[in-house]
């Protein structure tokens, strides 16, 4: 199965629920959950995640009980790292704790950290806390690229001519957004680049979205962007060029979308001074995790995790 194919299995089954969310890398557990307390279902984790490569990772997870997702702001999901590709694969290679980022996402999203240091088949081991009884336990397989696809952290930004409003002064052909902000338009990734200032570009079609995290991802950037105006630029780039949803539909992408590899959307990636890729994002954002990471990005620091 192709990782597109398995995130569009992934959204397609929520929004067979009524709901509109997204992602998904190789979810098979590798190994039966523990039994749940009874009048419960089996809590079962999604990975929401499309890449892995070696080197710092956002390891998104959704999770769906009796066929629905969980929406559970006290939920946090402890995860242990294991190497599968030689003779010691119970040995835990790295820890972190998947915490709540679905503020003002349409379902529960919960983020934790790794960093693989070679490629190769990993596994993840996720315990589910239950309301009574023994936690369930899945472990699922992850799959680290040796060569990215999508621009990875400590990569170069590719330098791309995506349109601005001076290709294009009216807004509603420039993109899908309902409520577009000409900020975000003003220049390329080329531009941004050769500005030598630490910037914030997104991929994402906030109209055509298959995710439904775009239009909230643009709510928190806009937020962002004018608390960090002048330090950091912001660029926006639409997935599909005018008119979306002809394009939408012929799934043809912008020349900017391939220049960068990227399959899906929404993408975000965070820049520095020297076009070095600092951190990139997957699917639905909040300003509890991106803030603190603009913030060490205008400040010329290191990009960390935010605490648990």
């Amino acid at each position: 199965m192709t990782t597109s194919t398995t995130i569009r299995m992934f959204v397609l089954t929520l929004l067979v629920l009524g709901l509109l969310t997204g992602c998904g890398q190789t979810s098979t557990p590798t190994s039966n959950p523990t039994t749940p307390s009874r009048g419960q279902g089996a809590m079962v984790p999604v990975l929401a995640l499309s890449e892995l490569a070696p080197g710092p990772n956002r390891i998104a997870v959704g999770v769906l009980q009796d066929g629905s997702p969980i929406n559970d702001p006290e939920l946090s999901l402890p995860m242990r790292f294991f190497y599968l590709d030689d003779g010691n694969t119970a040995e835990v290679r790295s820890e972190s704790t998947a915490v709540y980022r679905g503020e003002g996402l349409p379902f529960g999203l919960y983020v934790g950290y790794a960093s693989f240091d070679q490629p190769g088949a990993w596994g993840v081991e996720i315990t589910l806390p239950q309301a009574e009884g023994e936690p369930v336990v899945s472990r699922l397989r992850l799959d680290v690229l040796a060569q990215p696809q999508v621009p990875a952290v400590g990569m170069a930004a590719i330098p791309t001519n995506n349109l601005t409003i001076r290709d294009q002064p009216d807004l509603t052909r420039l993109t899908s957004d309902a409520r577009p902000d000409a900020d975000l338009y003003q220049m390329t990734i080329s531009e941004a680049i050769a500005a030598g200032q630490p910037f914030v570009v997104t991929f994402s079609t906030p109209g055509y979205c298959q995710t439904a995290v775009c239009a909230p991802n643009q709510m928190v950037l806009k937020q962002l962007k004018d608390q960090y105006k002048g330090s950091i630029n912001f660029i926006h780039v639409e997935v599909y060029a005018y008119p979306f949803g002809e394009n939408f539909q012929a799934q043809r992408f912008v020349q900017s979308m391939r220049d960068w590899k990227l399959r899906t959307e929404p993408w975000t990636f965070l820049v520095d001074a020297n076009g070095i890729i600092q951190a990139r994002y997957e699917g639905g954002l909040t300003f509890a995790e991106l803030e603190p990471a603009l913030a060490q990005l205008a400040a010329g620091e290191p990009i960390t995790p935010p605490s648990e």
